[in-house]
């Protein structure tokens, strides 16, 4: 008899079959490329789908942050929630539609709480000054929406999430499209519609390491249950397990999902606050159910907690990890783990939120530790960063004046704060919301209040610092000496270039000679005949800017942006920017990015590109992404422009 389930391969388990990827438009796209460059792919479902995932595979080695931005664009056109018509216009009818929805929740809320008076003067239809609030509110929703799924796809999408099948990483994506509001009691998620305004759920690292577990435990074992521990179960939980055992069998990440986030934070609550402890090493190679079990009900956050990412990792690297002591002086809690690989620091995490910060009172400790491993200077500014961030935070909490220095970190003004988090430290946001910005604005900006205009209206020739959507002309007045779309988030970056004087093999020399990372694409952009440089040297000024601070709160196309830039003045950049530039800005932020504003250039497979510049794990970086005219941009996609020269008589 064949057995019941069919064994975990590259194409998952048996129960992934419900998707039907065989017969999708891009797993027959991946087919016909791979039998064009010669590949044998075997007519069956099972060969089919295991093409287009080694593509997938190959994507992201070959060209990760152009993958992940092209997946990340197409998701939020089909998960989140379409305020637009097929011609780009705004569905005003959905819009309305939406709009009332809100009304009406809002009226049964007051109907619920017994407000009687208050639910008499609502009506039955918003009214204007209500509608617009309402209106605001969805597309502010459709932006979280866009924001958390891209968590997702950007984790997924990451090098450390290479620990994961490809097959689990498409589950876990496309069950998100059903993902709605999460139900604790219940240990499940709602259905998600297309007009659901809800966010996507937040990422828990080890709540989807945990859950992968499940699914090959019960491959494997047909069962979540413990039995060494059968007597230790209540009733409940054994009611519960089988619940979990139906959903593991079947598939049903929403499910298995929710029930280890249940869990993750009920251990949290029960992790204790001292820091007193001892580090505890993992060599490679060394068994990975020891790790795990060290990991066990501490709610880590860590993808380590998983066995079978632990695995993986033990196969290609070491830990060490520093464990708290528990009452009986035995360490027990995790809080910060180093890993390595070749003897390299890989990552430094530590358990503050579901981004894995370290927190404040582990850095010295972490510290310590990592400064006796290669690479650790790559984590000298997030250990500065977060020894300042504890000095702001201990004034704040004690109702201290901070400095103007401690104002322009917290901020962000010069550069971001940066953690030992996958994400920005939730701990920045929070200090913030307890400042006045109106207040802090004239210490950061070094002028006057009176010297800040907060709108268009409000700019004279005393006018230091503007704060308010941009507008013709803005860039033309000499005496603005800072520029925001809004404080501090949208500061305008102002900075000068020298372009020209190096030709195009210069270029290419230079940046292998300061060891900038630059890829075959963006090679063969610079040896197209529309890629020219200058002869002479030129100093140029440069304004870089999000597709927000263009004045678009949803996604708006390559042209549309472009458009938009000339009516304020600016201009495209040269294509020897993108190169020029990649030199000038050797301490880009960990993570960070941004495009060079470009007549595009075409890449090997003819679609037109521009360069694009960032910085990962790897290092800087010079590459290329797609930019048809008519390609969406999500409103925080940004943009360096070259400012317009203005001759004195106009």
């Amino acid at each position: 008899m064949p057995p019941e389930h069919e064994p975990i391969g590259d194409t998952g388990p048996d129960f992934m079959s419900k998707y039907e990827l065989h017969k999708t438009p891009e797993v027959k796209q991946s087919v016909s490329r791979l039998r064009k460059h010669g590949e044998k792919i075997p007519e069956t479902k099972k060969g089919r789908v295991e093409a287009h995932f080694a593509m997938i595979e190959k994507a992201l080695r070959m060209s990760r942050g152009v993958f992940v931005e092209d997946v990340k664009r197409d998701l939020n056109n089909e998960f989140t929630i379409n305020l637009q018509k097929d011609d780009g216009a705004e569905d005003s009818e959905r819009i309305d539609r939406l709009i009332q929805g809100l009304f009406d929740s809002e009226k049964e809320i007051l109907r619920q709480r017994g407000m009687g008076a208050e639910l008499e003067e609502y009506g039955d239809k918003p009214r204007p000054e209500d509608y617009e609030k309402f209106r605001q509110q969805i597309f502010d929703k459709k932006t979280e929406q866009e924001k958390t799924l891209g968590i997702w796809i950007d984790y997924l999408g990451s090098q450390e999430a290479d620990f994961y099948p490809v097959w689990f990483r498409y589950l876990a994506i496309r069950s998100l499209q059903k993902m709605g509001r999460r139900d604790r009691d219940a240990g499940n998620y709602s259905k998600r519609s297309a007009n659901t305004l809800q966010p996507f759920p937040d990422l828990s690292r080890e709540a989807l390491a945990r859950t992968l577990d499940a699914f090959k435990k019960m491959q494997s074992k047909k069962t979540l249950l413990d039995f060494e521990k059968i007597d230790d179960y209540s009733d409940d939980e054994l009611r519960i397990l089988a619940e979990i055992d139906k959903a593991a069998d079947r598939g049903d990440f929403p499910k298995l999902y929710a029930h280890f986030q249940n869990i993750l934070e009920q251990e949290r609550r029960e992790r204790g606050e001292n820091t007193a402890g001892q580090w505890r090493h993992f060599p490679q190679g060394s068994d990975p159910q020891v790790l795990v079990s060290t990991l066990e009900g501490k709610s880590t956050e860590w993808c380590t907690a998983g066995l079978d990412v632990a695995s993986e990792q033990l196969k290609r690297g070491e830990f060490w990890i520093y464990y708290t002591y528990d009452k009986d002086t035995k360490p027990i809690d995790p809080r910060v783990a180093i890993y390595l690989i070749n003897g390299q620091i890989s990552e430094v995490r530590g358990v503050y939120g579901k981004d894995q910060d370290l927190e404040l009172e582990f850095v010295d400790i972490a510290r310590e530790k990592y400064s006796e491993f290669p690479g650790s200077e790559a984590y000298e500014k997030k250990d500065r960063d977060m020894k300042f961030l504890s000095v702001v935070e201990k004034k704040i909490k004690s109702d201290v004046a901070l400095s103007k220095d401690e104002l322009i970190f917290l901020y962000e003004i010069d550069a971001k704060i940066e953690g030992f988090g996958h994400l920005a430290d939730p701990r920045v946001a929070e200090l913030r919301s307890q400042r006045d910005p109106k207040e802090d604005a004239p210490i950061v900006l070094d002028c006057e209040p009176q010297e800040i205009a907060w709108s268009q209206q409000e700019i004279n020739e005393h006018t230091k610092a503007y704060i308010g959507p941009l507008f013709k002309g803005v860039f033309q007045m000499p005496h603005l000496e800072n520029i925001f779309t809004s404080f501090p988030e949208g500061i305008v970056r102002k900075g000068e270039l020298e372009i020209g004087g190096m030709g195009k093999k210069q270029l290419k020399q230079e940046l292998k000679n300061r060891g900038i990372n630059i890829n075959s694409v963006c090679e063969y952009m610079m040896d197209s005949p529309d890629f020219t440089t200058q002869e002479n040297r030129e100093q140029i000024t440069t304004i870089c800017l999000s597709v927000r601070d263009l004045g678009f709160s949803n996604y708006a196309t390559t042209e549309q942006l472009y458009a938009r830039a000339q009516e304020f003045g600016l201009d495209l950049c040269p294509a020897e920017v993108g190169p020029h530039q990649r030199l000038k800005d050797i301490n880009q932020s960990l993570f960070d990015w941004y495009l060079i504003a470009m007549k595009q250039l075409p890449g090997q497979d003819g679609d037109p590109r521009v360069f694009f510049l960032d910085r990962d794990g790897g290092g800087l970086w010079l590459r290329s992404d797609w930019a048809r005219p008519a390609r969406g941009w999500d409103p925080d996609s940004r943009f360096l422009f070259r400012l317009r020269k203005v001759s004195p008589e106009s």
